[in-house]
C-alpha cells in the first residue's frame, strides 16, 4: 500500500473530558471541530473520557489504558490539554501513536505552588512526545517555546471560531446586569468579582460555567456569597442552551472577565460581537484578541478597583460608541474547524 492510500485510511481520534455540550470556550472549540469533521466525512472519532480530568482517578487512567490498547498502531490521537498534560502514567502506551496536543493554555498556569509545579513537570515530559501542538494564540505559542523548549515548527496556531449569537430584545431594568462565562475554576478568579459586588447596589451577576471541575473552589465561592449576603445578586448556570446563552448576552450591560490568564478569550469575543461593554483584566493575549477600541482594562485586583470601573462606565456613551467601531474580525466556526482539520491531516 502506498503512502497516500495509507494516509487516507488512517483513523483519527479526538479525546476530551466531560460534557462536550458545556457552553465554555474549550468545549465549544472541540464541538465545532467534531461537527465539521462529520460534515466533511473526515474520519475523526470522538472519545469522551471522565469529567474528573485533570484530577483523574486510578480507574480513569485504567479506562484510558484499555482504550489505547484497543486502537491500531497507526491511529492519530488528538488530545485535549486537560487530558494530555496529566497522563504520564500511560506515557509508554503513547509511543506507538502519532500524538497531537490541543493546548488552550498550559495547566501549570491555572494553579499555584505544588500543583503548578506538578503540572509543569508533566508538561515537560509530555509536550516533547507530541508530533504537533495546536494552540489558540501567538502568546501561548511563544510561552511554550520559551518555557518548554519546544521547536516552534511543531506548534501551530488555530484561533477559535466565534459564532455570532442571536441578539434578543430585552427590557431594561433598574439593575446593572453583569455576565461572565467560563468554568468555575480558581484561574478565573471569580472570588474577586463576587466580593466587588458588595460595593454596588442594584446589581445582578450571572456566571455560566462548569461547576464540577473544581468542586472545592465552587463551594468556596458559595461560602463567600453566603458570608457577604450576596445570594440575591448572583446566579450560576452550569448547563444551558445556546438560546439562553444568547439571551444572557443580550441582557447584560457589561461582560466581565477577571481571569488571570486566557488562551484566547472566546466568551469575550462573543461579547465584542454583541457590542457589549467589556471589562477585563489586562493580559497580552486578551489585548490581542479584543484590541483596544472601547475595551475597559482592569490593571489590578485591589478592593473597589473593579466596582469603580463598573459604576463609572455604566452610562458611558463614548465607550459604547467605541465598542461599536471595534473592527476586530474573527474566524467563523467552520473556518476555524477547517484549519484545525488541515493541521491534523498534515501531522
Amino acid at each position: 500500500m502506498n503512502k497516500k492510500s495509507t494516509k487516507l485510511n488512517k483513523t483519527y481520534y479526538f479525546l476530551y473530558p466531560g460534557n462536550i455540550n458545556t457552553k465554555t470556550g474549550g468545549y465549544i472549540y472541540a464541538k465545532n471541530i467534531l461537527q465539521r469533521a462529520k460534515a466533511l466525512n473526515f474520519n475523526l472519532k470522538a472519545i469522551q473520557l471522565s469529567e474528573n480530568y485533570p484530577f483523574q482517578k486510578k480507574n480513569d487512567i485504567k479506562t484510558l489504558k484499555n482504550i489505547l490498547d484497543r486502537l491500531s498502531d497507526d491511529s492519530v490521537l488528538v488530545f485535549d490539554g486537560l487530558i494530555y498534560e496529566t497522563i504520564d502514567k500511560v506515557i509508554g502506551d503513547l509511543k506507538k501513536f502519532k500524538i497531537i496536543a490541543l493546548i488552550h493554555h498550559p495547566l501549570y498556569l491555572e494553579f499555584r505552588n505544588k500543583q503548578s509545579k506538578y503540572f509543569f513537570k508533566q508538561a515537560m515530559q509530555l509536550y516533547p512526545m507530541a508530533s504537533k501542538i495546536i494552540v489558540t494564540s501567538n502568546e501561548t505559542k511563544n510561552l511554550i517555546i520559551q518555557k518548554f523548549k519546544i521547536n516552534k515548527q511543531k506548534i501551530q496556531i488555530v484561533e477559535p471560531g466565534i459564532e455570532k449569537l442571536k441578539k434578543f430584545k430585552v427590557k431594561k431594568d433598574k439593575n446593572i446586569n453583569l455576565l461572565s462565562v467560563g468554568s468555575i475554576i480558581e484561574r478565573k478568579n471569580y472570588q474577586y468579582l463576587i466580593k466587588e459586588l458588595r460595593f454596588i447596589d442594584n446589581v445582578k451577576l450571572k456566571i455560566v460555567g462548569d461547576t464540577t471541575r473544581e468542586s472545592k473552589y465552587y463551594n468556596k465561592l458559595q461560602n463567600i456569597i453566603s458570608n457577604y449576603g450576596l445570594e440575591e445578586k448572583i446566579s450560576f448556570y452550569s448547563s444551558i442552551s445556546t438560546k439562553l446563552l444568547s439571551q444572557l448576552y443580550s441582557q447584560c450591560d457589561f461582560y466581565i472577565s477577571v481571569s488571570r490568564y486566557e488562551g484566547f478569550g472566546m466568551s469575550l469575543a462573543n461579547a465584542l460581537q454583541q457590542n457589549k461593554k467589556i471589562i477585563t483584566f489586562k493580559t497580552i493575549t486578551l489585548m490581542s484578541t479584543l484590541q483596544k477600541d472601547g475595551i475597559i482594562y482592569l490593571n489590578n485586583f485591589k478592593e473597589k478597583s473593579l466596582s469603580k470601573l463598573i459604576l463609572r462606565n455604566f452610562n458611558n456613551v463614548k465607550i459604547q460608541n467605541k465598542i461599536r467601531k471595534n473592527q476586530r474580525k474573527f474566524l467563523t466556526p467552520i473556518q476555524s474547524a477547517n484549519l484545525f482539520i488541515k493541521e491534523i491531516k498534515n501531522a
